[in-house]
């Protein structure tokens, strides 16, 4: 049934959009598919029928003559700076492999927002990564020296030095677009990781470099949340276990449809949410959030930082209780696809509590125009 379908589509010029295992099945186990000490075995032993045979054949005829890849159209996956077609969406690659990864955003298609800060994450996740996977490679000599290999490299560049790397790499996938939407910004996602190591791997370096990028998610004026009692383990790293713990989250947030799940201790404070920092306005207009060590400081919460220094609003390096809901002026999260969002209503189900807050003119709403001003301000050229 699938080969008739391409058939027609590329004849007829449009596009069309199939899952993984279509591709595989039509067109075999894609280079890499396979590798890293993780990995899964790469498609099924189905052969494909005529027709199926027909339309891939015509699909990659049209491919060869536009340069079309067989990554997502909305999106593009580059590894070690090349088009990668591996048949993995960026939740596959992050959930299935180990390691560090930072999510970036472009200013104007050509720059990117705190584009240093995310070389140094990179840097002290990785380190961090690699040093623990070399404690656990104990008596396995080939996972140690792979370890040991991509640590050296790290401890050798250091965070300034990856520049150039992470540079080549975001703009090779920019560029594999086309012609840019010049009203839209895109969102950049890269992975370090020592899982998929391979003939690919450069030798020098000892570690695959994967870059995801797509157009940014439209994000609503306002924002629900839900809180929910939770503990992070080493929350100011990224890594690839922060992922998998969370996934019982993400089954709460998407029951609950709201945009972020917050999370408090077992004292009621407030640490941050998923993918977001978190900060409460208190009753005196203060600005509270909680301290470096117990978050994932990220880009924007720097920003908002710096913005509420320069306009004299006061800050608490202080984890808001979730308790004290009610004496809330204004709450809002941020982060790199939202930049500063306001939170429309709060809702604490193990409280039994919920609170719906200003839709304008509220000390939220100032943060958020503060920091979409100083955006710009904060981005550094590729």
């Amino acid at each position: 049934r699938v080969g008739p379908l391409l058939l027609l589509a590329v004849l007829s010029g449009s596009s069309i959009m199939l899952p993984t295992s279509c591709w595989h099945w039509l067109l075999g186990p894609t280079r890499g598919s396979a590798v890293g000490s993780g990995a899964k075995k790469a498609a099924s032993n189905k052969k494909a029928g005529p027709l199926a045979l027909l339309g891939a054949a015509a699909l990659l005829l049209r491919r060869g003559s536009t340069g079309m890849s067989f990554t997502n159209a909305a999106s593009v996956l580059v590894r070690n700076g090349k088009a990668a077609e591996l048949g993995l969406t960026k939740s596959e690659l992050l959930k299935n492999y180990a390691g560090a990864y930072t999510t970036a955003r472009t200013v104007d298609r050509r720059s990117v927002f705190e584009f240093s800060m995310h070389c140094t994450r990179l840097y002290d996740t990785a380190t961090a990564v690699w040093t623990r996977q070399l404690e656990e490679a104990g008596s396995d000599a080939a996972a140690a020296k792979i370890c040991a290999c991509a640590r050296t490299f790290l401890s050798t560049q250091g965070a300034a030095g990856l520049k150039p790397l992470l540079r080549q790499e975001i703009s090779t996938a920019l560029e594999s677009f086309g012609n840019l939407d010049e009203l839209s910004e895109y969102q950049v996602t890269v992975f370090f990781t020592v899982d998929t190591v391979g003939s690919h791997t450069p030798e020098e370096r000892g570690f695959d470099v994967y870059t995801y990028v797509q157009p940014m998610p439209p994000t609503a004026a306002m924002v629900d949340v839900q809180a929910h009692r939770a503990d992070r383990d080493n929350p100011t790293i990224k890594d690839m276990q922060w992922i998998r713990a969370r996934e019982g989250l993400e089954v709460l947030q998407k029951e609950a449809g709201v945009n972020e799940v917050l999370m408090f201790d077992k004292d009621g404070k407030v640490t941050e949410g998923l993918q977001t920092n978190f900060f409460a306005v208190a009753a005196d207009g203060a600005l509270l959030t909680a301290p470096d060590d117990l978050i994932l400081a990220g880009t924007v919460r720097k920003v908002v930082l710096e913005a509420a220094a320069k306009e004299g609003i006061a800050v608490r390096l202080e984890s808001p209780n979730i308790r004290d809901l009610e004496q809330w002026e204004s709450c809002f999260i941020c982060s790199t696809s939202r930049l500063v969002k306001p939170i429309s209503c709060v809702e604490v189900p193990e409280l039994k509590a919920k609170k719906s807050f200003p839709i304008a003119n509220s000390v939220a709403h100032r943060v958020e125009a503060l920091v979409l001003e100083a955006f710009r301000h904060n981005a550094e050229p590729l």
